[in-house]
C-alpha cells in the first residue's frame, strides 16, 4: 500500500512538473497571437495588450485619466485654445526690434539733437501670461543739427546713447491674438557725443581704392542713471497658440547726463521718444 502510494505521488509530481514546463513554454507564443482570439480561433478574454491598454487609461495614482478632448491653457488655465506649458523654456522672454527716435525737452529745445534711430534687444523671464521681466539693451543714435555743428566748427556729428536696464512688462490680452502691454524700467546709460569730419582713407575689398569717410575727430561722454516708461500693442501673427508676438511700442526715456562746466563738456539731461517695431517672445 505504502509503496503504491509513493509511486503515484512520484508520477503525479513528475506530471505536474512536465505540465508546468509545457505551459511556460507555450505561454509566450500565446501572448503573440492576434488580439481578441486564441491560436485556434477561439475567443480570448484577456491578453497582455489588453492589460497595457487598461493601465494606460489610468494615472500613476490609479485615477482615470482626463479625456483627451480636454486641453489646458497657458500657465495651467483650462480651455480649448491655449496649450499647456510643458517645460520651463515656455517662460523664456525675448525681444528684438528697431525704429525711429525723436528728442524732446532739453535736447530738442537747445538744438543739441535731431531725429535718429534705435535698436533694442533683450531677454528675461515670463512668470505668467501677464507679467515678465527683461534685461534689455537699447541703442539710440541721433544726429546733431547743422546749425549746432557749424557753431562748433565741425562738418558732422552724432549722439549715441547706450542703455542697459531692468524692464518689468505687464501684458493684457484683448482678444486671443491681440493685446496691449505697459513697461517701466531703470538702469545705466552711456551717452557719447561725436564730432566727425571726412578723411581720406584706403579701403580694400577685392581691390584697394581711396575714398572719403567720416572719422571721429573729437568726442566727450558720460555714464549716468536713467529710466524709461512706455507701452505698446502686440499681435500674435503666427497663431493664437504661439508665444511670438509682433509689436509696436513708444517710450519716454530720461537720461541724467551732466551739463557743461568750465572743466567738462556736457549738454544736460536728455529726453528721447523711441518708436520701436519688432518681435517679442
Amino acid at each position: 500500500m505504502d509503496s503504491s502510494c509513493l509511486f503515484r505521488r512520484k508520477v503525479l509530481s513528475r506530471l505536474a512538473i512536465a505540465t508546468s514546463v509545457v505551459t511556460l513554454t507555450i505561454l509566450p507564443y500565446a501572448a503573440k497571437a492576434e488580439p481578441g482570439t486564441t491560436p485556434d480561433g477561439g475567443q480570448q478574454y484577456s491578453s497582455s495588450a489588453d492589460w497595457r491598454s487598461t493601465l494606460a487609461s489610468f494615472d500613476y495614482d490609479g485615477a482615470p485619466k482626463a479625456s483627451s478632448s480636454a486641453s489646458f491653457g497657458q500657465y495651467g488655465k483650462q480651455n480649448n485654445r491655449y496649450p499647456y506649458y510643458q517645460s520651463a523654456w515656455s517662460h523664456l522672454a525675448l525681444e528684438v526690434g528697431g525704429g525711429l527716435t525723436s528728442p524732446i525737452g532739453n535736447a530738442a529745445n537747445n538744438n543739441y539733437e535731431t531725429y535718429g534711430y534705435n535698436f533694442t534687444v533683450g531677454g528675461g523671464w515670463n512668470f505668467n501670461k501677464h507679467f515678465g521681466v527683461l534685461l534689455e539693451y537699447q541703442f539710440n543714435k541721433n544726429k546733431i543739427p547743422g546749425a549746432t555743428l557749424a557753431a562748433a566748427g565741425f562738418p558732422g556729428g552724432n549722439i549715441n546713447t547706450h542703455s542697459v536696464i531692468v524692464e518689468p512688462v505687464y501684458y493684457q490680452p484683448i482678444t486671443h491674438t491681440i493685446g496691449v502691454y505697459g513697461l517701466a524700467g531703470s538702469g545705466f546709460y552711456r551717452k557719447v557725443t561725436n564730432f566727425t569730419a571726412p578723411a581720406l582713407v584706403e579701403e580694400c575689398y577685392y581691390f584697394c581704392y581711396y575714398g572719403y569717410t567720416n572719422q571721429t575727430v573729437a568726442n566727450f561722454s558720460s555714464v549716468q542713471a536713467g529710466f524709461d516708461v512706455g507701452g505698446g500693442i502686440y499681435w500674435k501673427a503666427f497663431g493664437e497658440d504661439s508665444n511670438a508676438k509682433l509689436y509696436t511700442e513708444v517710450r519716454y526715456k530720461w537720461v541724467n547726463s551732466p551739463e557743461a562746466t568750465p572743466t567738462q563738456n556736457g549738454e544736460g539731461t536728455e529726453e528721447l521718444i523711441p518708436l520701436t517695431f519688432g518681435v517679442r517672445w
